[in-house]
């Protein structure tokens, strides 16, 4: 979930950023998306503040980089027509079971090697 407002990292202050803009011709979610992606793709990203006018203008996309856990973001800021998201890693999947033993051949012909 967004939250309403400009990024706020650990440390209180708008961290390390780097900044994008278009034309506002797009749906907001597709503006969104667009915003998000740039994100996701980045794997030093830890988030992104999209402002998005509801006519005209331009589209800011901010990606926030962390080099340190006070550069992550920690909340936002009160900030007119921009909504802050934080990464969400997904935990990595857990390992599968161990293989079952194989089963024993069937016997064909019950003599004493099968009833052994």
């Amino acid at each position: 979930l967004g939250r309403a407002g400009a990024c706020v990292t650990r440390a209180g202050g708008p961290g390390k950023y780097d900044s994008a803009s278009w034309f506002n011709i797009l749906s907001y979610a597709e503006n969104h998306a667009t915003c998000r992606r740039s994100c996701d793709v980045d794997a030093f990203c830890v988030g992104y503040s999209v402002y998005a006018p509801l006519v005209g203008g331009q589209v800011e996309c901010k990606t926030y980089k962390a080099q340190t856990s006070v550069d992550m973001i920690a909340g936002a800021a009160p900030s007119s027509g921009t909504t802050c998201y934080e990464k969400i890693y997904s935990p990595a999947p857990s390992p599968p079971p161990p293989p079952l033993p194989p089963l024993p051949l069937p016997c064909a012909f019950p003599d004493a090697r099968c009833l052994g």
